[in-house]
């Protein structure tokens, strides 16, 4: 950087009413190496003159840990937002204005305005007061239709849906909730304190809305929350891949509530529809007490293994402070065996013994312990894990069991596997006619209290069962909020359509940021030796400050 930063001040020594000084120079340049390179969707091919191509679109990196919006444990606080969100926000703010509400009520209004905006931006922009505005609102509906291509093209589908998560969580100023929690919502839209989303991201052809009937239960019984689960369907139909990417996204939205759960899953395909069937006995419900819910989450396992791991050693606060010994983690995951959420340490074989005595005696605190201790600890973590999700299946069997004798009218309601036939289509008849009664008898209820009673003796609920909507009953909840077009293809036709208001000296600034990016990489790549690529930096450094002169005197 010494080079460079000498480099620079030659340069500028010879203009003496230079307006960017060495220094401001060097803060752009450090300031621009901060952010990726953008990903050049389509090159420009050799020979063909010079225009805005897609990947001077100003670019933002796709992270899901850099869109969510940070608090304390307990979901309070300040929120603390990293670098990418920040700046996504100021993007996405521009399309309907900072100030406004930020919640799941905007959806649809921010939806149409950027269906507009591709059908025909310079009606869209038409309305807006000043050139300035109309390029900023330009720019800043170019970078969400670049960014959504980029996640849906450049992804397999789990990070796919993580990262769309995340951009909608985002766009809807949401604020994301870990897995494993007990609630179906993937987002709190609004902010913690605001409706809580459940996002699909799905392939047209293969729409299947489900989860937990147990967690969507607990959604549905959570008064703070609106007693009320929105489910936000995105539909992909497109072809191709990467920058070979064309066709669209569909939006859907429809609302799980209080009123509506059992009219829903009703209407379910039969292994789903048994959810809903409660254990009626002459048409009445048993005036029995239900066991409860045995909760299985990161939080629970970790409590009885901290709890074990602290009763056998003095070392046990060192242990539960490092990151492999805190369940659910990607660092214990790494050295865990078993598959689901009920997992142990891989300590069946020598290899798996070694690893472990290794990461102790590299835990902070620890790395002075004799073989013999580590040797020992090893054995008192494995123990203390294993004995804890002992307890848990225990209880989660002396559960099922005493929801066999307290309503054993629940036996009988589901398919077998492998069932065929008739003997399919007599179960799913008898699944089906129980769920009909169920839903009548629900719905005849006359108090909200009464209804919430019923469904903690759903059959769904107590045996925790999963439930499923697929795409033609998604059709009947729910009509298209909106359709956005995404791809290289419809990137394009927008910039295209865009030209008469994003003119020569918008282009040159582009332009000029994207020459920059590519010298400073060709410079320091050299090893701070190729002194044209460094001049050619300071000519692209200039450029753009002549150019944005401009357009900001054009405001």
């Amino acid at each position: 950087m010494s080079d460079l930063r000498k480099l620079l001040k030659e340069e500028y020594r010879k203009k003496q009413k230079a307006i960017i000084t060495p220094q401001s120079l060097m803060e752009m340049i450090e300031e621009v190496l901060e952010i990726p390179l953008p990903l050049i969707i389509r090159e420009k091919k050799e020979g063909e003159s010079r225009t805005f191509t897609i990947s001077m679109i100003p670019d933002i990196e796709v992270t899901e840990l850099g869109w969510s919006d940070v608090r304390t444990p307990e979901g309070g606080g300040t929120p603390v937002k990293g670098r990418e969100r920040q700046l996504l926000e100021n993007y996405l703010n521009n399309i309907i204005g900072p100030g406004l509400d930020q919640g799941l009520e905007t959806l649809p209004e921010k939806l149409t305005r950027l269906s507009n905006f591709y059908d025909n931006p310079e009606e869209y922009l038409s309305e807006t007061e000043t050139r300035a505005k109309k390029i900023q609102q330009a720019v800043s509906l170019l970078v969400f239709y670049k960014t959504l291509t980029k996640i849906i093209a450049n992804f397999n589908a789990a990070s796919a849906g993580f990262s769309f998560e995340s951009f909608l969580a985002t766009l809807l100023d949401g604020v994301q909730v870990p897995a494993n929690t007990g609630t179906i919502a993937d987002f709190y839209a609004g902010g913690v304190d605001g409706e809580p989303v459940s996002l699909k991201l799905y392939n047209e052809a293969t729409v299947e809305v489900g989860g937990s009937f147990v967690d969507l239960i607990g959604d549905l019984l959570n008064d703070e929350k609106g007693n009320k689960m929105t489910y936000l369907v995105v539909m992909k139909n497109l072809k191709g891949e990467k920058e070979n990417l064309s066709g669209n996204l569909t939006f859907y939205q429809f609302d799980f509530t209080l009123e509506n759960v059992m009219d829903i899953i009703e209407d379910t395909k039969p292994i789903s529809a048994a959810c809903i069937v409660l254990p009626l006995e002459d048409e009445t419900l048993p005036d029995v007490e239900t066991p409860a819910r045995v909760r299985v989450t990161p939080d629970e396992v970790q409590e009885r293994f901290a709890a074990n791991l602290t009763a056998l050693t003095k070392y046990a606060p060192y242990v539960l402070a490092d990151k492999h010994f805190i369940y659910g983690t990607d660092e214990m995951q790494s050295i865990a065996s078993g598959a689901g959420r009920l997992r142990t340490y891989k300590l069946g074989r020598k290899a798996g013994k070694e690893q472990m005595v290794q990461i102790l005696k590299g835990v902070d605190g620890l790395e002075n312990i004799t073989d013999e201790e580590a040797n020992q600890l090893m054995v008192q973590v494995g123990a203390s894990l294993r004995q804890a999700i002992n307890d848990i299946e225990q209880l989660r069997t002396a559960r099922k069991e005493k929801v066999a004798q307290v309503l054993p009218g629940l036996k009988g309601y589901k398919v077998t596997k492998g069932a065929k036939g008739e003997k399919r289509r007599a179960q799913s008849a008898n699944i089906k006619g129980a769920a009909e009664r169920s839903r009548i008898f629900y719905n005849d209820l006359t108090d909200t209290n009464s209804k919430k009673q019923a469904l903690l003796k759903t059959n769904g609920y107590l045996n925790e069962m999963q439930f499923s909507v697929n795409k033609s009953e998604v059709f009947k909840l729910a009509k298209p909020m909106a359709t956005l077009e995404i791809g290289t293809a419809a990137l394009q036709t927008m910039l295209t359509n865009t030209t008469q208001l994003l003119n020569s000296e918008v282009f040159g600034i582009f332009q000029a940021l994207e020459s920059l990016s590519d010298n400073l990489n060709g410079f320091f790549a050299s090893g701070l030796a190729d002194d044209a690529k460094a001049t050619e930096a300071i000519t692209d450094a200039q450029d753009i400050e002549t150019k944005t002169e401009k357009v900001k005197s054009e405001k």
